[in-house]
């Protein structure tokens, strides 16, 4: 037997829950048992909630944390500010939670005591998480020209802590150091709170600059601060990679308009993307309604819309003939609405994502999408948020149909596809088009994924029993007051806000 096939293979990474799931996607699969890591942010981030929210979190799976602060704020005010808080259980303390305040002994006797008094606790309550709150008053203790060959000893030291008693610690600081900073290069992960207040829509982020011994997602994660702690949204792009591509179907699903699935040679194709684009009050929505009338138990449909309340939804559609209440009433459809004013993009996507599967949802209708611009003006974020959601849905085993509102009212006859069509699968454009002195509704199809269509553009009419297609008129006169770039998500993002 060779040396090679005699060696021992390294031992297997022990994962630490952080006891937020979306955290633990976000770091690999946890936190790395035996590593230090740094908890950085400025005031007002969150770092003292997340540092708690993980340590009650292991509370609640019978394993112990060790808080030791380094501030000069009493627990008495922190327990005040923690009680709030849903995760926060006080009969945790000390038994599974057990706070200590090293401010005096730093002062007074250096960081060599600290590094003794953090051995005598270790030693005494075996914590798995061991948090060090105010990192930043180690620093402040050494003198230039030493002090930063001291504080690079000391983090060196408590990594050799970690590793050795096999206890996570994490260093809580609000320092904003260089990135090149001895104690970025010496700890094995790094992660940052963010408060963004620059933009039109105020948001936080959370960043993993470094994380050794496993995978990680990079880029801005955005998370809120409510009565549950931090709760996370991983960029849509960094979730793990999808499975395999659906087999391509050969099934047709009806649109709930008799007209259009004439128009589209038998209905929407199963597991596709429909686009139905056109200006406000051009039946955009009438349309998705229809498009959930036949849905049942067995094969059921959501409804998630960014305009209008739920009740006033049900009465437009009972209006044009669709019973949407009895589809709720027996478990076929679901609705949904989201205000993206106060939502975040990546929020929006996860919670759409959840709804599909937790519903199971074979048919689902994105009423207003231009409004999910708002969270994010960036054209380019956007578009690869859309393509991901996109594709995580049609992979749940959906048909999805996308409303898209634009400007304008009156289009030519030489259309340009611009950036949206090319995410979709099939597109639908409504407008208003001028015959004498009526304005009438006029609806073509631009494209229909693998299969031919009418190509002719249809008049339609919105009455008590749904949409009713004319027949075409071949030449009708109309007058175009605009070349649009249909679908151009950065002139509608700007335009709305």
């Amino acid at each position: 037997m060779s040396s090679q096939s005699r060696k021992t293979p390294p031992p297997a990474i022990t994962r630490v829950a952080s006891g937020l799931p979306e955290l633990d996607t976000v770091l690999g699969g946890g936190l790395i048992q035996g590593s230090c890591y740094i908890l950085q942010g400025s005031p007002g981030t969150g770092k003292t909630i997340l540092a708690n929210q993980i340590c009650f979190s292991q509370a609640k799976h019978g394993k112990k944390s060790l808080y030791l602060t380094l501030l000069s704020e009493s627990f008495t005010q922190m327990f005040g500010f923690m009680g709030s808080l849903d995760f926060f259980d006080i009969t945790k303390v000390p038994k599974h939670i057990y706070y200590v305040s090293a401010y005096q002994n730093l002062r007074s006797e250096g960081t060599d005591a600290l590094l003794r008094l953090i051995l005598q606790e270790i030693r005494k309550h075996r914590p798995a998480i061991l948090v060090f709150d105010g990192a930043i008053a180690i620093e402040e203790m050494f003198t230039p020209p030493n002090r930063e060959s001291m504080f690079r000893r000391f983090v060196n030291e408590l990594s050799g802590v970690a590793i050795q008693h096999q206890v996570t610690i994490i260093l809580v600081t609000n320092s904003d150091r260089n990135p090149s900073s001895p104690e970025y290069t010496m700890v094995d992960g790094w992660i940052e709170l963010l408060d963004d207040l620059t933009r039109h829509h105020p948001s936080r982020s959370l960043i993993v600059h470094k994380h050794r011994g496993g995978p990680m997602f990079r880029g801005r994660h955005e998370y809120r601060i409510t009565n549950q702690g931090i709760t996370l949204f991983p960029r849509i792009e960094s979730l793990p990679q999808l499975p395999e591509q659906l087999s391509a179907s050969t099934n047709r699903l009806r649109s709930g308009v008799e007209g259009f699935d004439r128009m589209m040679g038998g209905g929407i194709p199963e597991y596709s993307a429909t686009a139905v684009i056109g200006p406000t009050g051009s039946g955009k929505t009438s349309i998705g309604l229809h498009f959930l009338a036949d849905a049942t138990p067995e094969q059921p449909a959501l409804f998630v819309g960014f305009y209008e309340e739920i009740p006033r939804l049900c009465r437009r559609a009972e209006a044009i003939g669709v019973d949407l209440e009895k589809g709720v009433a027996c478990g076929a459809i679901t609705m949904r609405r989201i205000a993206p004013a106060d939502y975040l993009l990546d929020e929006i996507g996860h919670n759409i994502l959840n709804e599909t599967a937790s519903v199971k949802a074979r048919k689902i209708v994105l009423d207003g999408l231009h409004e999910t611009c708002r969270p994010l003006a960036d054209a380019t974020r956007l578009r690869i948020f859309l393509r991901c959601l996109n594709d995580r849905l049609l992979a749940l085993k959906a048909t999805v149909l996308y409303t898209y509102e634009v400007p304008q009212l009156f289009f030519p006859d030489a259309l340009r596809p611009g950036q949206f069509s090319g995410l979709v699968d099939n597109t639908l454009l409504l407008h208003y088009a001028r015959s004498g002195h009526r304005v009438e509704r006029k609806a073509t199809i631009l494209k229909v994924r693998d299969s031919d269509f009418d190509h002719t553009g249809r008049t339609f009419r919105i009455t008590d029993k749904g949409l009713i297609l004319d027949e075409p008129i071949a030449s009708r006169p109309e007058i175009a007051t605009a070349d649009p770039q249909l679908g151009d998500l950065q002139a509608t993002a700007k335009g709305s806000q």
